[in-house]
């Protein structure tokens, strides 16, 4: 069973137990559609999130979540020539985003991640304030434990050719092909490691604020903004925000 199989059985089991744990009169459940955003990705998929919650008072609520981020992405790393009249200068990879890269006269490779996949569970309190009597705004605030599977790529740019002596030669004698690169030519490739994914888990503070819209007393649309920084060692720090529609049945 991979991480994200075992995640999201945790996260039925977490979700089915805590509502038995209530009685049937207790809150509410949803599901809603998430639009995510980030200023710390290049690209970002939407996702979605499955509440529910017991109403301790009028203006209160315990609330546990269940979200699915879904994607992030950077794009990959552009590779500038060095100086041909410096000697010193191999060139370099730009626009990086988060990884490693070694560059010097015979190869010049970057390692970083193809995409993240985040997921997550909270527990907390929703703070409501009524507007009228089939609207309410609120505030809530979370601890969120969520897991993240990254997938990392290694980028080659393209060298001249080389022998094992160090001295330029015909692609036929090099001895600076990348093993990794399948075309096995000094062309440059970008290689994705699907077989070793790598599973990183933290717990950080989750925070939104909304409004909560009821036609009809059993009925609501809910509509929220939140925000998840993402803070682990060894793994990129990055800021996920999300504008999420969804319904809610209450009981």
């Amino acid at each position: 069973m991979d991480a994200l199989t075992s995640f999201k059985t945790l996260a039925l089991v977490f979700i089915s137990g805590t509502l038995f744990s209530f009685h049937v009169h207790a809150g509410y459940f949803g599901a809603a559609h998430n639009i995510n955003t980030s200023a710390s990705f290049d690209q970002q998929d939407d996702g979605f999130r499955v509440d529910f919650g017991s109403n301790v008072t009028p203006w209160l609520d315990l609330e546990w979540s269940y979200i699915d981020y879904g994607y992030s992405r950077y794009d990959d790393p552009t590779f500038k020539e060095g100086d041909p009249d410096d000697i010193d200068d191999n060139g370099s990879f730009e626009n990086t985003g988060y990884g490693e890269q070694s560059v010097n006269e015979q190869v010049a490779r970057f390692e970083g991640l193809a995409n993240i996949r985040t997921q997550g569970l909270s527990a907390g309190l929703k703070f409501k304030k009524s507007v009228n009597g089939w609207m309410q705004v609120y505030a809530r605030v979370s601890f969120m434990a969520w897991q993240a599977e990254s997938i990392s790529m290694t980028i080659f740019a393209p060298r001249p050719a080389f022998d094992s002596d160090g001295n330029e030669t015909d692609l036929d004698n090099a001895a600076n092909i990348p093993d990794e690169c399948p075309n096995q030519d000094l062309n440059g490739c970008r290689v994705v490691d699907t077989d070793n994914p790598k599973s990183t888990w933290a717990v950080d503070f989750w925070y939104g604020y909304g409004a909560i819209f009821k036609p009809l007393s059993w009925l609501a649309v809910r509509t929220e903004y939140s925000i998840l920084t993402l803070n682990a060692e060894a793994f990129p720090r990055g800021k996920l925000e999300a504008f999420s529609t969804g319904l809610e049945i209450h009981f």
